[in-house]
């Protein structure tokens, strides 16, 4: 292989490369969308209910 040669296929792997990991402004923003919405689910089941107010949910050990 000649130095052209190699000068050529350097330029056209990044040319495929920048092709390849180019993104839009549109796939950021379905990207922003998709992780709000996983962090709004995420935080709407993690809602814990406690028996009493100002207690552990964990239960008591037993007394004799």
């Amino acid at each position: 292989m000649t130095i052209a040669h190699a000068i050529a296929a350097a330029g056209l792997a990044a040319l495929a490369t920048d092709r390849l990991s180019s993104t839009t402004e549109a796939e950021v923003r379905e990207a922003e969308r998709r992780v709000i919405e996983r962090r709004s689910a995420a935080a709407a089941s993690d809602r814990r209910t406690y028996p009493e107010r100002g207690r552990p949910a964990a239960a008591r050990p037993a007394r004799a």
